[in-house]
This record gives structure tokens, sequence and C-alpha cells, in this order.
């Protein structure tokens, strides 16, 4: 059956109510809409007009119902319900209450820009931190102080000269975003007076604008033709200030709904087939998380999402967080948060499961929620989770099974397990990819390790937060230019956490460009897995156009031996310095062998080894790290240590292990070999080209 329908056949059935005002806050009924059978809106898809967008909410018959977005008022009943007595919905229920309350005190957030001249930070704070909370909270008890208080911040914002329409397009979605929640949540709470102030300052400071820049093909960087985050988030907010505020003038916001609508595909198609998002974790959840909100709304006052819920990805996408997973951390890339440690893994949603019925998705998540949130208060991952959150739905359900290897396509991530039930396993990842992913970082061919419960190889160390000024600036020289030591035009590729130098990747030549081609892409080219063992091997060759005449890196478990190896072959381009870099929380104390052929790391009374296997003449040598410096490497920090002082975030938590060579010359293959065991005992098998590989050797 279509999915639509059948949502519809579910959904038009239930009673739906509106908390009209009274003097103790309570709810009254409200009698279900009637439809009108004029269009069925499940027999739509993308593009649609305005005219067909109206038709479609004549149909589900959801005019002057409230709430009607994410929840009526029969959920919100079960919701305090379950929160009586489930000990897993109430934490966060109560963590609502007690931010909300937290919040009737709060000073009321002004008007003012970043440094960098373009967010109203603000903005952000109030729609994603506070006003959701103060909502639900009126929501839940009907306590008038609640929705005062919203009110409150949204009359001050009212007073902003603008919500950056024009010059910064993501806070204008963030902000209708807000507004829509307050709307829907506090209807029967607001005066008409009120209501129309809202509505004034949506239509002027986003809807118009943002109508008018899709249609002029104008606006600032053109979001509206983005594939990342801010689609999602900009035509999102857009959709769900529309709904709610549709009875104001339905021909112009019926309008705004279908352009928005008609744009937000693009977006969702980026996660195909596998659910993954290239700008990892942190912008996939951003984005996704309020795109989500707006095809519930679309679903419930619409009767459809006009197909945007059809595609393979975002029917995947629910899993995307514990495929790119291991034992006690979730790999990271580009602009993206750290996310170290068993308890530090990044969570899914609960809107997934819900919306598609997917019992496993629904008790794969509950599982991570418990075990990540084991010791702490709150279980679920936001006031989001609680909405969708369906027990019965959990109860169906029976925990995915990730596979012990797979390959990520979207993200270009490919992981292998020792095995998948053991927090102690081995686990070796790699990102390939295009270097010039939305938020990517030069670090085609990162690759990251944990055994023993522990991190020991960490391919990402994040963005740099707050965004500085120059973040994004590109900077002189450029990849392709001749050499020189010589950093003239501050930006994106000084930044050591965006260069390759801060990667687990190889660095040729270091000097003042970019150690990797910005437009470069590193793709799969063989791969193997068996139980005795896996492999990836990543052709190299366009990240590093400048250096190489050709470049595979390969990595590789061996589940019998317990041996991860990471191997490089590559043929210079010209007579060349490399140096083979790896970050780790685990160098304090690291202990190179007399050879310097051995590496012995040690962390929480875990022990981990590296052996170098090729060349004959390569040593390890271990940077340790500074809660004052930027490890930069010998060559690079004479160059940026100046142009980019006070610029960077200390990486307190991380050193570097490294191995440099030096005089390798041109057109004369080289092959660099490391293998990580926990015994060194294991006995070392001989060096394999990667054209040779197989699980076993």
């Amino acid at each position: 059956m279509n999915i639509y329908r059948l949502l519809f056949s579910i959904c038009i059935p239930l009673l739906l109510f509106s908390c009209k005002k009274d003097a103790g806050g309570g709810a009254t009924p409200t009698p279900t809409p009637t439809p009108n059978p004029s269009i069925n809106p499940a027999s739509l898809s993308i593009p649609v007009s305005g005219a067909q967008v109206r038709a479609s909410i004549s149909f589900t018959g959801k005019t002057n119902v409230f709430p009607r977005l994410l929840y009526n008022a029969a959920e919100i009943t079960a919701i305090k319900s379950a929160a009586q007595s489930d000990q897993f919905a109430k934490p966060t229920y109560d963590d609502i209450i007690s931010r909300a309350n937290t919040l009737l005190t709060a000073p009321i957030l002004d008007y003012g820009l970043d440094g960098a001249g373009l967010r109203i930070s603000n903005i952000h704070t109030a729609c994603n931190d506070q006003i959701p909370y103060l909502v639900l909270a009126y929501q839940f008890t009907g306590d008038a102080r609640y929705a005062a208080r919203c009110w409150q911040q949204l009359d001050r914002m009212c007073n902003y000269p603008d919500w950056g329409a024009n010059r910064h397009f993501l806070d204008a979605g963030i902000a209708a975003k807000g507004v829509a929640l307050a709307m829907d949540g506090l209807q029967t709470y607001l005066t008409a007076a009120q209501k129309q102030r809202l509505y004034n300052a949506v239509k002027s400071f986003v809807l118009q604008p943002g109508k008018t820049q899709i249609e002029t093909g104008t606006g600032a960087w053109k979001w509206y033709q983005s594939t990342n985050n801010w689609n999602g988030i900009c035509h999102g907010g857009m959709i769900m200030a529309s709904l709610a505020s549709y009875e104001m003038d339905s021909v112009f916001l019926g309008s705004v709904i279908a352009i928005a609508a008609n744009n937000m595909m693009s977006y969702v198609q980026t996660l195909n087939p596998d659910g993954a998002s290239e700008e990892g974790m942190s912008y996939w959840s951003y984005g996704l998380s309020n795109t989500y909100l707006a095809l519930e709304a679309m679903k419930r006052v619409i009767g459809g999402t006009y197909g945007l819920t059809n595609p393979e990805g975002i029917r995947k996408t629910g899993a995307f967080p514990y495929l790119v997973s291991g034992p006690v951390g979730t790999a990271t890339f580009g602009d993206d948060y750290l996310y170290v440690g068993k308890n530090n893994r990044f969570l899914s949603h609960f809107w997934f499961s819900k919306f598609y019925q997917d019992a496993t998705m629904a008790k794969t998540h509950y599982d991570r929620c418990l075990s990540i949130n084991s010791s702490r208060t709150i279980k679920m991952n936001g006031w989001t989770d609680l909405l969708f959150y369906d027990r019965a739905l959990v109860t169906q359900g029976s925990t995915m099974t990730i596979p012990n290897a797979g390959y990520v396509k979207g993200v270009e991530y490919a992981y292998l397990f020792e095995n998948t039930s053991d927090e102690m396993a081995l686990y070796a990842g790699i990102h390939a990819g295009n270097n010039n992913a939305s938020h990517g970082h030069l670090d085609a061919g990162s690759f990251f390790i944990q055994a023993l419960g522990e991190t020991w190889a960490q391919g990402n160390l994040g963005l740099e937060t707050p965004y500085p000024s120059d973040y994004f600036t590109i900077t002189q020289p450029a990849y392709s230019d001749a050499p020189t030591n010589a950093a003239t035009n501050r930006g994106r590729f000084y930044y050591y956490r965006v260069r390759t130098e801060a990667k687990n990747c190889l660095v040729f030549n270091p000097d003042a460009r970019p150690e990797q081609n910005p437009a470069g892409i590193a793709t799969i080219s063989n791969q193997s897995n068996d139980n005795t063992g896996g492999f990836y091997v990543l052709n190299m060759a366009s990240p590093y156009s400048r250096d190489v005449s050709s470049y595979r890196r390969g990595i590789k478990l061996n589940r019998n031996r317990q041996t991860i190896t990471v191997q490089d072959e590559f043929i210079p381009s010209a007579n060349s310095t490399v140096y083979w870099i790896m970050h780790s929380p685990a160098t304090d104390g690291a202990q190179v062998s007399t050879d310097g052929k051995t590496l012995t790391m040690q962390k929480n009374g875990k022990t981990l080894h590296a052996k170098i296997v090729s060349p004959v003449n390569a040593t390890f040598s271990v940077v340790d790290r500074s809660t004052s410096s930027i490890n930069y490497l010998y060559e690079t920090l004479p160059i940026f240590s100046s142009i980019m002082a006070g610029k960077n975030s200390i990486n307190t938590w991380y050193g570097k292990v490294q191995v440099k060579l030096v005089g390798l010359q041109t057109g004369l293959p080289v092959a660099i070999r490391i293998d990580f065991m926990p015994s060194l005992n294991t006995s070392t098998l001989p060096l394999s080209t990667i054209d040779n590989w197989t699980t076993a050797n």
C-alpha cells in the first residue's frame, strides 16, 4: 500500500483536539475536521503548485485545528501519561520542564551579529534551545508562565531589524521554525494581535524574501540551490511557519510551501543510496532534525510529503550513526565535533523509526540510547525523541545487526570489525570521498583505530569553534602553485585542524600550500571480507595529484591474528620528503624501541603496539600532545606560527606519531606498511603488495 495512503488512513480517524485557553489552562476538544475529497495528497509528487497544496489541506480538513504540526492534544496526554510510568521517557520529560523553569528568569536575547558580521547567534539560541522547551512545557502543564516567557522572546525578535534573510538565510530558517512551534503550540494562549504580529514578522523577515530569492535566483550564497544542511533547515523552516500560520493567507502560504518543498528534494536525494551525509554526524543531525520536523508537519497537515520521504537514502538514514561507529567512538569528518569514547558515540533520532514504522530501527535506537546514556539521567536524544518515542514499536523490534565490514556510500567510509559483539574488539575505519565536500577537510585516506575499549588513532581533530571570520576563506598559495614557504592570504587551509598534517595521512614535501588537492577525490578500488579478515583499498592519486604518479592506501584487519595493517604504495613525481602521520590520545609515555621499528602505546592500562614492516630504513618518532602549542610539522611551523598566532584551538588530547622519509627518488616505488597489534608475540607476515592482498596475508 502507498505509504501516504496508509498514513492518511491511520491519521484521519484520529480524534484531534485544540487546547482552548481557560482559567485553569485546561483543554476542551475540537471536533474532528471534515475532509474535502477534492484531491488526494498521497497521489501528488514534486513538483507541486500552490493550488495543489491548498487542495491538499482542503482534503485533510486541518484548517483551524491546533496543535497540528508535530502532535495533537491526545498525543500530549499520552506523553504525559508515559512520563509517569516509563522510566525511559520520564527523564526527558522532566528535563523539558526543568529547562523551561530555568528560562523563566533568563534574560531576553537581543539582536547582534557574530564576529564575522553574518550570523545572529541569539536566533539560534532562542529557536533551538528555548522556544521548543517553553512551548512543550506549556503543552504539558497548561502553565501560562511558559507561554508568556516564550512570547516575550518572540516579541523582542519581532523588533529585530532583520532575521538574516539577505545576509545569512540559515538564521531566517531557524527563526521560522521557532515561530512555527510557537504559533502551533501557543495558539490558544496568543491573542489575535500577537498572532498577527508574529505572522507579519515571519512573512517580512523570512517567507517573502525567501520566496523572492528562490523565484529570482538572488540572495546570499543561493542557499536554495545547495544540497547541504542549509537546504533542509531553510526550506523546512519556511514550510513549518507556513503550515502553522496557513489561515493568515492561504494563497501566499500555499505557494511558499510548494516552492520550498520543490527545492528540498535535491537535499533529500544526497542521502542516497545508504542514508549517509558527506557533512558528517553533527551536520547530518542538524540538517535532518529540522527537515524531518517539516516532513512530519506536512504529513499531518497536508496528508503527505509529495514524495520527499520516498527516496531510499532517507528511508535508511536513521541507521547512519550506527554504521560509522566503532566499539568506542563514532568516526568524524570535516567540520564535525569529536565523538570519542563509548558514551560519546553519536545517536540517531526516533522520528525515522516512527515515521516508517520500523521496529528494528526503534529497538536499535532505544538500546543505543540506554547504552550510551547508562550513567546519565536523560536517556533520549532530545525533546524530539520524546515526541516520537513509541514504546510499542520498540517492544516489537529486535536490534539491527551491524555487518563486521562495510562501505558506507555518500560519506565514503569503510570499516572493519574484529567482531561486533565485543566492545574490546579491534576496529579500523578509513575515509575516502571528495575533499570538496560541504564542510570537508583535506583528509582523504585518514584512518581510525579502536581496540581494547580505547581509541588509538583519531582520524579527525574536529572543527574550529566558533567559526573564525576567515575560516571559509580560500587561501593562497593554491595547491597547484609552485613550491613556496610564503603564506600570504590567511584562511581555511592554514588552520591546523583542516590541513592534512592534522590527519592520519601522508604529507609530501610540506610547505605553505595545501597538502592535498582541495578538489581531490579518493575512491574505493578493491575490497574483500570473510571470517579470516577483511580489507579496503583506496585510489589516492587524485588527492595527491601534484606529488605522485600513482598512490594507493589499504587498510586491513586480520581477525585470526588480531592485527590491523595500514599500507601505502606510491610513486613520487619528484624527489620527495614524506611524512606518515597518526594522531593519537595515547602518546603520553609511548615508547619507541632502540631500533625505532616498534612503538608501544598505553592507555587506561591497555597496551597497543605498532611495527614498521616497510621500508627498512624507517623509524618512529613521537610528538607529545601539548596544552600550549600547535603541532605543525617542522617545515610548516615557521610558515604558520606567525600568521596563525592565536587562531588555532589547542589540540590538548592528541599527540602525533610520525615516520619521516627523506630522499625518495622520482619514479621509484615506495611501500610503507605499519602493523598494529595488542601482543608483540604476534609474528609479522612478509610484505605483500596491495595487488596481492588476501584476507589472510
